[in-house]
């Protein structure tokens, strides 16, 4: 890989933590290469919502902030522009790109192509072994420095930075291809989270209205199973999105992990 190859690390603040229901808070990026930054992208976004008091003790986002901030539809076309600059970088990618193409999908803007190469997967390659692969603890254990933390554009330098140090230690020279290779499981804003960032919109939807919803759901036993819920409440275990609901063929709550329902279809 030459010197000049050019990345995009990006970060995304949200009001929590499923694509297709929460919002987009803030939007950040910096490009750059191995030896310098070469341009900065950061903005606030209204998300149409008030900013839950959870979302904001964690970034520090207020509504009073984002009040005069453009919508996610006026900022989003600009973003992607940026994007497109260079190979995108992300930490927990899965995350901010199920974001991005949920909105990507409502908007029916088109995707950007390519691999996003994920700085965690990256990281259990090149630090194998670590208690904690998440951002934060990376950047403290490797005596990275960025002020500013759970700010979009303070966790895209860290995540910049922390890929850099992963470079160094899985190979310099490495092609783009392989790289992402050794950034498995492949994401990138095509192929990944369609179906799930769908599937929490309908099921959002369905809460909302108090509706039911016909699903396939695969067991951890990979057993798939025809049920009809009623959807109660979102959560998440173990890092994982799920709904809880009533299950008309068990007769009693269950939950459901949102990457497991293979088909969901609204009850008419």
């Amino acid at each position: 890989m030459s010197n000049s190859q050019v990345f995009v690390a990006f970060d995304v603040e949200t009001t929590g933590l499923l694509p297709g229901v929460d919002r987009v808070l803030e939007l950040a990026a910096v490009s750059f290469t191995r030896d310098a930054v070469l341009h900065v992208y950061s903005q606030l976004v209204n998300p149409g919502i008030p900013v839950p008091e959870e979302a904001g003790r964690v970034n520090g986002i207020t509504d009073e902030m984002v009040r005069d901030a453009p919508c996610i539809g006026s900022v989003l076309p600009v973003f992607l522009s940026f994007l497109g600059r260079g190979v995108p970088v992300a930490h927990n990618a899965v995350f901010d790109v199920g974001f991005v193409s949920a909105d990507v999908a409502t908007l029916g803007l088109p995707r950007p192509e390519g691999p996003v190469l994920d700085t965690r997967a990256l990281a259990r390659t090149a630090f194998p072994g670590r208690y904690s692969y998440g951002l934060a603890n990376l950047v403290r254990d490797l005596g990275i420095r960025v002020e500013g933390a759970h700010r979009a554009l303070a966790d895209a330098h860290a995540c910049r930075l922390l890929f850099l140090e992963c470079l160094w230690h899985v190979g310099p020279d490495l092609p783009v291809d392989e790289l992402a290779a050794r950034s498995l499981p492949r994401i990138d804003f095509t192929a990944h989270a369609p179906r799930m960032v769908s599937t929490a919109a309908l099921l959002q939807q369905a809460l909302a209205d108090d509706a039911l919803v016909d699903i396939t759901y695969r067991s951890a036993s990979g057993e798939l199973t025809d049920r009809r819920i009623r959807p109660l409440y979102f959560t998440t275990i173990g890092g994982s999105n799920a709904i809880v609901a009533y299950c008309f063929l068990r007769d009693d709550a269950r939950t459901f992990h949102l990457m497991s329902i293979e088909e969901a279809r609204r009850v008419p």
